[in-house]
């Protein structure tokens, strides 16, 4: 016969031993669905409050940015170039007035084969920072662009 101190250590890592495996069984689908939509770069809500367009011609191509829906008046609004390993550059920083909840500016002159994002901060304390879709800017040699 087992002396009982052993016949203890056995039972309790057993028990622990089960139980994690048990749970780990249990908790893996709730986990993993917020963590695919967070990861996923494609992933876009229809109802977007701020969105990223390319406009121009020829070799002088300009972010126009988008925003609708919002409740506050003013819109602090950033716009970033993304570089390498999602290093985030400033490029814009302004508040904007959102007339009925929405505005529109351009900014100009951006760089080509590269890509941008923008976020906003609304002065009403309800609703939360938004981002934009990821836009990248590619140029041909005959300087037409596609995004």
């Amino acid at each position: 016969m087992k002396k009982s101190f052993s016949w203890r250590l056995f039972v309790l890592v057993a028990g622990a031993l089960l139980g994690l495996i048990a749970s780990m069984g249990l908790a893996a689908p709730a986990v993993a669905s917020p963590v695919q939509v967070a990861a996923s770069g494609n992933y876009h809500d229809n109802d977007e409050k701020l969105t990223l367009k390319a406009k121009g011609e020829g070799k002088y191509v300009s972010l126009k940015v988008v925003g609708k829906n919002y409740d506050g008046n003013w819109i602090d609004v950033e716009v970033y170039q993304i570089k390498r390993h999602y290093n985030l550059r400033q490029i814009d920083d302004r508040d904007v007035r959102a007339k009925g909840g929405s505005f529109e500016y351009k900014i100009n002159h951006v760089e080509c084969g590269e890509s941008y994002v923008a976020r906003s901060d609304s002065n009403n304390k309800k609703e939360s920072r938004n981002w934009s879709n990821k836009i990248t800017i590619k140029c041909d040699r005959n300087g037409h662009y596609h995004y």
